[in-house]
């Protein structure tokens, strides 16, 4: 074959070529970003209609059969699921997996703007279109923060932790579970208010209206601007029972007149527990395509750098580590590499002589550099479908180095040249080589083809 004689013709070229692959291949090594499992699109769009005090029955007749009668007939949705339940509405729509998500999303809000002038004011005010991807639904590392100081300081602690955690480049977000915090309780008397001839949404407003700071533009005094604003949010509870319920109206009712107004406890809407001890939860995700393993060890510095500025008996515990799993993975990468190079050059070594096992063993390390390569400038991460198709390729290639080299070796026995053993010796098996090769990637092939998110997961078998 001509690569081959030209290979052989340009040797000290060929050299540089290696040298060039060893290089860029190990640093590529390097920078490939880590994960678990393939970056796969979930073609998954969420609704959610929240409207708070509603029953299950009433949330389907009021918002969630409306919802659903604009979106229906969506192009590429494959499948509809609504869910009704107390106070709030989920439809969950499931596209094609060739779709275009940016596109689908946005046609999801056009019809949902169809259809919020059909939906109660608090509804369209609140709802929200996510769509559903795999870096949201799995964190890569939990945080539990646990001491004896209280649930509410404990929560503190995690929102300052929270805050600079979701610095660190490469997190997406880090989601806060667990602890307590206090809020503002107004308990209306509906007695009262059918006296006074009102409803809860007057009271609402009246709270909306009157604890609220209003900018008040800009106030040019000579050659200085100023800029005005109103505060009216109020600094202490009591000021709430001051606040009249119908302006405008003699006499004045007053929320002091139909309410009582406490300063208590939000009630729960998540528990943490590490170890029986309550305790507050940090879920770190990251984005899309970054690198797992350097993000969970930012996170961890981060860690040891806070610990000391945390208050005197704050316990961090750090559990669902997947960079844990993929250290493990690539460690298994790396000792099957090294340990078929060994075993290759052992048997050869016992068969064929010391140069034609150093010959197949040099052919490894570097087809693993040039995949290296290929897959970073591919965008593809390092994940157990790549690490596993990477080690079939490995047995491939020790198969077709073997064949190339007993070739040669054989040639060069018969009292041949080194460059003419070399080069009959390849042309002579190149298309044996070539035929077994494609035989292989005709078996795996039809993966790239296999329909659903499976398909999608799958795929990168045969394309790594």
């Amino acid at each position: 074959m001509k690569i081959t004689s030209g290979s052989i013709r340009r040797y000290p070229m060929i050299f540089s070529f290696m040298v060039i692959i060893a290089l860029f291949g190990v640093y590529s090594y390097r920078e490939l970003p880590r994960e678990s499992s393939p970056d796969v699109k979930i073609p998954f769009v969420s609704v959610i209609a929240p409207y708070p005090g509603t029953s299950p029955a009433d949330m389907e007749n009021l918002v969630t059969r409306k919802i659903e009668r604009e979106l229906k007939g969506l192009p590429d949705l494959k499948e509809m699921t609504s869910t009704s339940i107390y106070g709030m509405a989920n439809i969950v729509l499931e596209f094609t997996p060739d779709v275009d998500m940016s596109d689908a999303l946005q046609k999801v809000r056009d019809r949902i703007e169809v259809a919020k002038p059909e939906l109660p004011v608090k509804t369209r005010e609140d709802l929200l279109i996510m769509e559903i991807s795999s870096e949201d639904l799995w964190p890569v590392m939990q945080v539990h923060l646990s001491g004896d100081y209280g649930l509410f300081a404990l929560k503190k602690v995690g929102e300052d932790l929270q805050e600079i955690i979701e610095q660190i480049p490469g997190v997406l977000e880090a989601d806060l579970v667990g602890g307590i915090e206090n809020e503002v309780q107004i308990d209306v008397d509906p007695e009262r208010l059918v006296f006074y001839k009102l409803g809860l949404w007057d009271v609402q407003d009246a709270i909306g209206l009157q604890n609220i700071t209003i900018p008040g533009g800009k106030l040019a005094l000579g050659q200085y601007d100023y800029q005005v604003r109103v505060p009216g949010e109020v600094e202490r509870v009591e000021e709430f029972l001051d606040f009249v319920i119908n302006p405008g109206i003699e006499p004045p009712v007053y929320l002091r007149d139909v309410a009582t107004v406490s300063f208590g406890v939000k009630d729960r809407e998540t528990i943490a527990r590490i170890n029986g001890r309550d305790a507050v939860s940090l879920l770190v995700k990251k984005r899309s395509g970054e690198n797992i393993i350097a993000i969970a060890d930012e996170v961890r510095a981060t860690i040891d750098r806070m610990l000391p500025t945390l208050p005197a008996g704050t316990e961090i515990v750090i559990v669902g580590d997947q960079s844990e799993d993929i250290r493990s993975m690539v460690n298994e990468l790396e000792n099957n590499i090294i340990s078929g190079l060994l075993l290759v050059v052992i048997v050869l070594l016992a068969f064929l002589g010391l140069r034609n096992a150093l010959f197949v063993g040099v052919a490894i390390p570097f087809s693993m550099l040039m995949s290296f390569m290929v897959l970073r400038f591919a965008g593809i991460t390092l994940n157990m479908v790549v690490l596993f198709s990477l080690i079939l390729a490995l047995g491939m290639l020790v198969d077709n180095a073997i064949v190339i080299v007993e070739n040669i070796y054989r040639h060069r026995g018969q009292g041949k040249s080194a460059a003419e053993a070399a080069r009959i010796g390849a042309d002579q098996v190149s298309n044996a080589v070539i035929a077994s090769t494609l035989t292989t990637l005709c078996a795996f092939g039809p993966l790239v083809f296999w329909p659903g998110i499976m398909g999608e997961f799958m795929k990168y078998l045969p394309m790594s």
